[in-house]
């Protein structure tokens, strides 16, 4: 398996772009979205060269504890890379996304779906429609059938990453996701 690199080719709107309403982002200054994004983006690339088992050179000081963190995760639960950093494609409900893992786990029960975290608390809400999103594409883009999805919030002090579980809760979400999408229509076209 390869990784595809994280670029916007779609036509369709992204998860990011439809859920941004409901982010809360528009309360934080832009300079430390910046600074958050960028962090976001390096440790993203890090943490799927370790999926894939590629070499990839050493993070920045500030950013190995993140590394590490997905590391230990990884060693500890994953059997196989089913899916890395893929732009996928839902045709029939006009949106894209890029699921940031998918993978199959033995000690964790099938194929779970996994959205890289930086921030230390979890926003259940945004998060969840987020996944739930992604959960839909994979399934009907790929075919691959998700047992588990969950946030993993990595430790910027290198412990092993937090798996915030969101199944219990996907058809919820996926509702507000897809509430969320038919507003983005309305308001978007004129």
């Amino acid at each position: 398996m390869s990784r595809q690199e994280y670029t916007k080719v779609s036509r369709f709107p992204s998860v990011t772009k439809i859920l941004s309403p409901y982010s809360g982002y528009d309360q934080i200054p832009p300079w430390h979205l910046e600074k958050a994004a960028e962090r976001g983006t390096t440790v993203h690339a890090h943490c799927a060269a370790i999926a894939l088992g590629e070499w990839a050179p050493p993070p920045k000081e500030e950013l190995r504890g993140y590394v590490q963190s997905a590391r230990l995760w990884l060693d500890a639960f994953m059997d196989e890379p089913l899916s890395v950093e893929e732009e996928l494609e839902e045709p029939e409900l006009d949106y894209c996304g890029h699921p940031d893992l998918v993978i199959r786990s033995v000690k964790l029960g099938g194929n779970i779906l996994i959205d890289w975290k930086t921030p230390v608390a979890v926003h259940r809400k945004v998060w969840g429609a987020q996944l739930a999103a992604y959960n839909n594409l994979i399934e009907k883009s790929r075919g691959i059938v998700i047992h588990r999805l969950g946030s993993l919030r990595l430790d910027v002090r290198g412990g092993i990453a937090k798996f915030d579980e969101f199944t219990a809760n996907r058809v919820s979400y996926w509702s507000a996701f897809f509430g969320a999408l038919i507003a983005h229509r309305f308001f978007s076209t004129r």
